[in-house]
């Protein structure tokens, strides 16, 4: 119930945080298109929904490992290694979502700074920037999956 308790605390954060995304523009009024950047926009609208089913995903995993060992009379022992990958899992999250328009920024500056943008001698380097901002935004994602996913397996290893 602690994941479910905190996932719904953290949840706005995550709201807010991708709403400003998607709301995001430059000094020169560029906003987030999937023509500037490539695919940040479906994948931004879609992280809310995963970090809702990661949430709710932890919270079944550990109430079910929980009601096992109520039921069994197994006695476990705090791991808090597994705790503190849980935890930065979290962090990733909220972390992730709150510095990610630095990310934009500088993106952005690179793209469109100065009005003048990247100059066409550097041949496909405005094609390769595009792209940077969506997999940062996959690797914070995919940084909290990652170690929730091996909190929970540590929560459930920890039994004896």
């Amino acid at each position: 119930m602690i994941f479910i308790a905190v996932g719904f605390i953290v949840y706005p954060i995550v709201i807010t945080g991708t709403d400003s995304i998607l709301a995001y523009q430059f000094t020169d009024n560029v906003s987030i298109t999937d023509a500037s950047y490539t695919g940040l926009t479906a994948v931004t609208g879609v992280v809310p929904l995963l970090i809702l089913i990661g949430f709710v995903t932890a919270g079944v995993v550990t109430g079910f490992l929980g009601a096992k060992m109520s039921r069994t009379g197994v006695s476990a022992s705090l791991n808090p290694t597994s705790l503190l990958m849980l935890a930065i899992g979290i962090i990733f999250i909220a972390v992730g979502l709150i510095i990610f328009p630095v990310v934009l920024d500088g993106t952005s500056t690179v793209l469109h700074g100065g009005g003048n943008g990247i100059d066409s001698a550097y041949t496909g380097l405005s094609a390769v920037i595009g792209v940077v901002p969506l997999l940062v935004l996959i690797a914070f994602v995919s940084a909290a999956v990652i170690s929730g996913f091996f909190g929970v397996k540590g929560l459930a290893g920890g039994r004896q």
